[in-house]
């Protein structure tokens, strides 16, 4: 009976949190269905009321990347705003986010239109729509400028080829080189980089990218003609037609005046002319002063991820240890299973069942909240354990003498029992707190634009990843220092008191 009024607490707290993350999973989907029960997608875009929201991997010059100021340009990005300007679409936003992430969001509607260099193929037909064909593309293989032992298709058996994921490259790869090793990385940038560091033996992708590649960096060269000649469309949910007949009609009357022409021109006409630039430094300095405005406000959004993040981890954790301490066999069943589940499986796998999972099953988080919830979630379930740890580690004699002095168990756990337990939780919340801090750099995959993701779209224009990666992890370093002297000062302020 005594113990009774926690298991009550803890059993409102969690159902507090439990409402709060249905509420949050519940309003994006019921304020889109609303706004698509009054006016068309197209009608909306039209008037102002929605933005025409674009998934791009900007790291793929010359159609898609960001200059030194953070701001996304490229043949892709120049030429869907002249699209949608043309189709009477009034507001454009562009989110970045890696290439194979593009699809699955145009699905789970976290976005509207797919803009990276995507080919139009069979197997993405059946789950997108594509717009008339903007561009030539196809697959073309390039080897560093010395290597002589790639002639031809057929020399890629048994090497070493870098794809990106989620491309076309590896689709052709399988079917005719089976027998080639892939080597995937992320980004455009990692693939040209792999052959130039002897990571890799060649390149297959992009044409038109590669070709772009070696006129304005060096370093490689093409092996024969194009392997393929598929093109390049822009990809959008099968139950936007309105929206993607618009485009194509946009499309064709800039095809018909020349503007077209004039801006494919401008990306790709002068390419052969520019030449390579010349070598840069080990490390270049200028590169991260160039764009300091970038980092900046990565590490802004990092460390507001981190801070919302902490807080929810603490009160799930501290609620979830009630529940593992709770004499009520329903909830301690509850925080077992939660502590099971949650650290039974990969954070990442988490993060993408929250964002790219859940749309699917009707709820739809934005970008931010998804993550939070992910690293809170995954990080809470460690300090869960920790709390159960610290709570039974202080003396059993501790609370019967409290209860002796005619506390409840609910008072002598709350002025007794948990500020001894808190001052042995420090150390272990400190470690827990770090990992958490390192773990947000993964809510990158999910579109956030945080510290990393501003890295990678640095090195994209830049191709300098020494000195960008040294920098962020200085500056993850820090981060991580500042939370562990934060964490040992709270420890030695608290000391006093045992």
């Amino acid at each position: 009976m005594a113990r009774a009024p926690l298991g009550r607490r803890v059993a409102a707290l969690l159902a507090g949190l439990v409402t709060c993350v249905m509420m949050l999973t519940a309003a994006a989907p019921a304020g889109a269905a609303e706004q698509d029960g009054k006016a068309g997608k197209l009608a909306r875009l039209r008037s102002g009321q929605a933005t025409l929201r674009v998934g791009t991997d900007a790291t793929f010059p010359p159609f898609e990347f960001t200059d030194a100021k953070g701001r996304k340009t490229g043949f892709d990005i120049e030429l869907v705003r002249k699209l949608a300007a043309r189709a009477g679409i009034k507001k454009v936003s562009f989110t970045q986010m890696p290439f194979g992430n593009i699809v699955p969001a145009l699905q789970a509607h976290q976005v509207d239109m797919g803009a990276s260099g995507i080919y139009i193929s069979a197997e993405r037909s059946r789950v997108v729509d594509f717009t008339d064909v903007y561009y030539p593309g196809g697959l073309a293989v390039f080897v560093a400028g010395k290597n002589d032992t790639i002639k031809s298709q057929a020399d890629l058996s048994g090497k070493r080829i870098a794809v990106q994921v989620g491309t076309k490259s590896v689709e052709w790869l399988k079917q005719h080189q089976p027998h080639a090793r892939l080597i995937m990385v992320q980004t455009n940038e990692q693939m040209f980089s792999s052959v130039k560091l002897g990571q890799a033996d060649a390149v297959v992708t992009g044409a038109p990218a590669g070709r772009y590649f070696v006129a304005q960096h060096g370093g490689l060269k093409q092996v024969g003609n194009r392997l393929t000649s598929e093109d390049y469309a822009y990809a959008l949910p099968k139950s936007d037609a309105e929206v993607t007949a618009a485009l194509d009609t946009a499309l064709k009357k800039m095809k018909d005046d020349g503007s077209y022409t004039a801006l494919t021109k401008k990306w790709f006409g002068a390419q052969s002319d520019q030449g390579a630039k010349k070598d840069r430094p080990l490390l270049n300095p200028h590169t991260i002063v160039e764009s300091w405005g970038q980092i900046q406000h990565g590490l802004l959004v990092s460390i507001a991820v981190i801070l919302m993040s902490l807080c929810l981890s603490l009160l799930l954790g501290t609620a979830g240890g009630f529940a593992k301490l709770s004499g009520f066999p329903p909830l301690r069943w509850l925080g077992n299973v939660y502590v099971s589940v949650i650290r039974g499986t990969p954070f990442v796998v988490q993060l993408f069942f929250l964002y790219f999972g859940l749309p699917q099953l009707g709820l739809q988080l934005p970008p931010m909240v998804a993550g939070v919830l992910a690293l809170g979630l995954y990080s809470g379930s460690y300090v869960t354990e920790i709390f159960r740890g610290a709570v039974q580690s202080v003396d059993r004699g501790q609370i019967e003498a409290a209860r002796s002095c005619g506390m409840s168990h609910a008072s002598a756990m709350r002025h007794v029992v948990v500020p001894q337990a808190f001052l042995r939780m420090l150390p272990p919340l400190g470690n827990e707190f770090v990992s958490l801090t390192k773990n947000s750099a993964l809510v990158s995959f999910i579109t956030i634009g945080e510290l990393f993701l501003v890295g990678q779209t640095i090195i994209s224009r830049t191709f300098d990843a020494l000195t960008v990666y040294l920098f962020i992890g200085l500056l993850y370093y820090v981060l991580t220092n500042v939370i562990g002297s934060a964490t040992r000062a709270i420890e030695k302020k608290m000391a006093v008191y045992v």
